[in-house]
């Protein structure tokens, strides 16, 4: 599975490698309607899985466990009566939470409550060809002080989420032409071309989707597409320590999901 992807920006950054031989283009697309591919629901595979994406052989990642916080009275003394949030979790292959990610709310409160909320579930972790793999999955919850906290799919709540921004305190994730300077890397460290295709004229490409957080910070990278494990891994390795100047809309802190494609070539210019 491809996310959709509505509008993009596309920048070819051209690198050689050190002591590799190979050439990396990087292909970054920065996502201009992320929300879109969010709202569809759909479970993404981890990048540290052992195996290309089979969605055939795939099990999706399943709650075993759900407790679901109360409606926080104080909302409904400030005269709020109802709300949402969006939580990105990272399972592990045990079922284990190892992330979460407030990706958007319509007021600090409800982000924190489904935040601590979720921290609290257990999880069967999503399988590929019978085998446990990491998992990222956004979820949704909406709150509403006469029926209670409750979690939808994300097809019923994108209508919804149209209305954030009426609420003065929400957090939404902003398209890449809403930032005040664009995205500018301060760290941005090559992927190694692997090792064991040099000097075999073996390409490879991988493309690894991620958030940018307030502080500049990588967030929940996973891959999407990618035509060998090896390729992927390196992608993965240098996304993860990837470092951008703090994004602002206005002068406050944002949030952007971003879309990036690596193309390794192993034939030096």
């Amino acid at each position: 599975y491809r996310p959709i992807v509505c509008s993009v920006i596309e920048l070819d950054f051209r690198t050689k490698t050190k002591k590799r031989g190979g050439t990396i283009i990087f292909k970054w697309l920065i996502v201009m309607k992320a929300t879109l591919s969010i709202l569809l629901g759909v479970l993404f595979v981890s990048l540290k899985v052992t195996a290309q994406v089979g969605l055939e052989n795939y099990e999706s990642l399943k709650i075993l466990k759900m407790d679901l916080p109360a409606y926080p009275m104080k909302m409904t003394f400030e005269g709020i009566y109802d709300g949402q949030a969006t939580i990105i979790i990272n399972v592990d292959e045990t079922g284990t939470i190892v992330d979460v990610y407030q990706e958007s709310f319509t007021h600090p409160e409800f982000g924190r409550l489904a935040d601590d909320s979720v921290r609290k579930w257990t999880f069967q972790p999503a399988k590929l060809n019978g085998e446990p793999v990491g998992s990222i999955k956004p979820l949704i919850f909406n709150f509403d002080d006469k029926r209670g906290v409750f979690s939808v799919s994300m097809q019923e709540a994108a209508a919804s989420f149209l209305k954030f921004d009426k609420f003065r305190d929400s957090k939404r994730l902003y398209d890449f032409e809403d930032l005040d300077e664009g995205l500018k890397p301060e760290v941005m460290g090559q992927p190694f071309f692997p090792e064991e295709f040099k000097d075999q004229g073996i390409d490879g490409s991988a493309t690894v989707i991620f958030y940018v957080d307030e502080a500049g910070k990588t967030r929940m990278p996973h891959l999407t597409d990618y035509s060998h494990q090896s390729f992927g891994m390196a992608a993965l390795h240098a996304v993860e320590n990837w470092k951008f100047k703090a994004p602002t809309v206005k002068g406050k802190p944002a949030t952007i999901q971003v879309r990036q494609i690596f193309v390794f070539s192993d034939k030096s210019e």
